[in-house]
């Protein structure tokens, strides 16, 4: 039977940067191949969580099939050095094609955008009848 694969993003914290080769070791085991997500930064908790006050925020794609996050939600709910985990279906976008979007939407933006009418300078004193004059013309 041919599974569906998807991409997933694991969105985590732990206590030490070493603990994310703890989880890329799980999704190792799971047969979850990594497909992006290096960067891990240290951050200050809002409130405590398992006594700790900083972190490690990181996050992984990774592709799998349906049936394998439910395993895998219990094996990362048992390790003890991760603090937080979320996992979510996560349609991963190429660089160019975002780039492409970007390109495309400042295209529309700038054709919808609307012309407005060009200001006259204030500076110039109009006289009563002049006045008169731009009025009729308008009002007809």
């Amino acid at each position: 039977m041919n599974e569906e694969r998807k991409n997933y993003e694991i969105a985590f914290l732990v206590k030490s940067e070493e603990d994310q080769e703890g989880i890329r070791k799980i999704l190792r085991n799971f047969q979850l191949p990594v497909i992006d997500g290096d960067r891990i930064s240290k951050i200050k908790l809002a409130y405590p969580i398992k006594k700790e006050n900083f972190a490690y925020s990181g996050y992984l794609h990774f592709s799998g099939s349906p049936q394998d996050i439910g395993n895998l939600t219990e094996s990362l709910k048992n390790e003890p050095k991760i603090l937080r985990f979320s996992v979510i279906t996560q349609p991963i976008v190429k660089k160019d094609e975002r780039r492409v979007v970007e390109r495309a939407s400042s295209r529309h933006a700038q054709e919808v955008t609307p012309q407005l009418p060009k200001k006259t300078s204030v500076t110039e004193a109009l006289s009563n009848e002049a006045l008169e004059k731009k009025l009729e013309e308008i009002l007809q």
